[in-house]
């Protein structure tokens, strides 16, 4: 029996890999697992001091989490780190075999870090220490796991760790509960397009709403938005609040929806594009970071620059006025879901590489 750590970020789409992540590891028999989730709440009376800027308030929060959380980091076989905040506990991420789990450097948040309230005068608050830092975590952790090689390259170019110490892989989506359900659809002659972004505007639901507003009278179609920004209500926008990561009523809209459309400004992957996909939908998303991976080699999603309203537009047109294409398209997309992006078999990847470089580590109790 191993006994695994797994110290992972809460906030939106990362709440969904940690809930794979325990759905996936508690079916194993041969693992014993700490759960420990970094969620910037609970940081005790040092992130109350007036006058620390919020960014420094959310680490102390999440430095306090981690440790209280973890306690002794040298009894487990090997620790998964899933936050930002590992290179503030330097000190436990070396007690024991560290595995880190990504979906960007630090230095491609800064590259996008505008439309994250990453300013460049908080990227460059101890930048140097804290590249030295995370530099130093990457580069000593016995295992990495990017999602995708757009941040595998970056590990390598960016950060100098060896290649054969990374394995991109995508945390993937649960496909039997993220299904085509031919029952749920209204069969009404609307064609429902599905939006699902926490940050309305970087994730580009204006644009949608835009597009709505243009589309011809004769076309029958309804706009499902799932956001928990405040959305001006509008003819035929259907805006759902308070969904919860893989929850009945998330999953359902998926599944009574035509096409999904995320014309995203910022984005390092995209978890909901797999939902959609496993659902069996046509995906109109922008083409950034490890976006394009996804779709690489497959007619499952049209990929759109970052603000090109009129690709957009073009592709949103024609296909929610072709069934033909959508039926023929949704179809490969749960292929495609099955194929590469189960999480089962991909998050069972990542446990297997962190059962065989994994070592208990003598200490005192």
């Amino acid at each position: 029996m191993q006994e695994f750590a797994f110290v992972m970020d809460q906030q939106v789409g990362l709440r969904t890999q940690a809930i794979n992540f325990e759905r996936v590891v508690s079916s194993d028999s041969s693992v014993t697992a700490k759960w420990v989730p970094v969620r910037y709440e609970n940081g005790g009376l040092l992130s109350k001091i007036p006058g620390l800027p919020s960014s420094i308030k959310g680490t102390m929060r999440g430095i306090s989490e981690i440790r209280n959380g973890l306690g002794d980091a040298r009894k487990y076989d090997g620790v998964l780190w899933a936050t930002w905040a590992a290179k503030s506990v330097h000190d436990l991420v070396s007690a024991s075999p560290a595995f880190m789990l990504m979906d960007m450097t630090p230095k491609q948040m800064e590259e996008m870090g505008h439309h994250y309230g990453y300013t460049s005068k908080r990227a460059k608050f101890m930048g140097g220490w804290k590249h030295r830092a995370t530099e130093k975590i990457y580069q000593e952790a016995k295992h990495i796991f990017p999602w995708n090689k757009w941040v595998a390259k970056s590990l390598i170019e960016d950060y100098g760790v060896p290649a054969e110490k990374i394995t991109p892989v995508s945390p993937g989506v649960d496909v039997n509960l993220y299904s085509p359900n031919p029952e749920a659809k209204k069969n009404d002659g609307v064609v429902r397009v599905l939006f699902v972004g926490g940050d309305f505007l970087r994730k580009g639901g204006d644009l949608l709403l835009r597009w709505m507003s243009e589309i011809s009278e004769d076309v029958k179609v309804e706009l499902h938005i799932v956001t928990r920004d405040e959305v001006v209500p509008q003819a035929g926008v259907v805006v759902h609040k308070n969904l919860g990561n893989n929850s009945a009523e998330l999953v359902n809209l998926y599944q009574m929806c035509d096409v999904f459309a995320l014309p995203t400004r910022a984005d390092c992957y995209s978890l909901v594009s797999l939902e959609a996909l496993a659902a069996g939908m046509p995906v109109v998303v922008t083409k950034m970071g490890g976006i394009p991976e996804i779709f690489a080699g497959t007619n499952t999603g049209r990929l759109i620059e970052a603000e090109d309203y009129d690709a957009l537009k073009a592709n949103l047109d024609e296909l929610v006025t072709n069934h033909e294409l959508r039926t023929q398209m949704g179809v490969e997309a749960r292929k495609t879901a099955v194929d590469r992006f189960d999480r089962e078999k991909n998050l069972q990847l990542v446990l297997g590489i962190m059962k065989s470089l994994g070592e208990k580590h003598a200490y005192a109790a």
